[in-house]
């Protein structure tokens, strides 16, 4: 009995709650879509290529060390001694695990920069998105690019996308296409249109 009485305060509670949520005003915005067109993100992809285009020369640089050793040690196998062929094939070994090693560094290198370089963006648009939210008085937000959300209420949510833009820095605008509730982003035009 008491179990029972626990179970149905418990589907109450959480009845209460989901009723209330549903009640609350939301915002919607695409978070990744709108991270993509602030400057500092712009900015922070650039260092990134800039990064990854060093790191790629270094390992074509590597690369083409080996394949030379490789040859030479190729040409050269059938008039060396035992021994030295033995040497040379660990040098070559040691040279190939030493590059492979080089390049799981880079992969991991270039993961934590990203992370880095992103983290404060992402904090800044998300320190964004909750000043619009608390100005608007709104108690969610629903992220349109999670493609979680198949319908949207214009009349319950509002599109905050517009505030953020302005706070984070965006100036080129993206078209805000309204298709079945539903918005959608389209960044090859600098005015906010709606369809319906």
């Amino acid at each position: 009995m008491k179990r029972m009485k626990t179970l149905l305060i418990a589907a109450l509670s959480f009845w209460a709650v989901q009723l209330s949520a549903q009640e609350g005003m939301f915002g919607y915005i695409d978070f990744n879509s709108t991270l993509k067109l602030m400057p500092d993100y712009i900015d922070a992809e650039i260092t990134l290529h800039k990064i990854q285009a060093d790191y790629r020369e270094e390992i074509e640089r590597s690369k083409r060390e080996f394949e030379r050793q490789y040859i030479d040690f190729m040409l050269e196998q059938d008039n060396l001694s035992p021994s030295i062929v033995a040497k040379r094939q660990k040098e070559l070994q040691l040279l190939m695990d030493n590059n492979a090693q080089f390049r799981d560094n880079v992969q991991a290198e270039l993961e934590e920069k990203r992370a880095d370089l992103l983290n404060p963006i992402k904090k800044k648009l998300l320190n964004a998105i909750s000043e619009v939210c608390q100005e608007k008085g709104l108690d969610y937000v629903i992220d349109t690019g999670a493609g979680t959300y198949l319908y949207i209420n214009q009349d319950k949510g509002i599109d905050i996308s517009l505030p953020v833009f302005s706070r984070v820095g965006i100036d080129k605008l993206p078209n805000r296409i309204i298709e079945s509730g539903q918005p959608v982003l389209n960044s090859d035009s600098q005015e906010p249109k709606e369809i319906e």
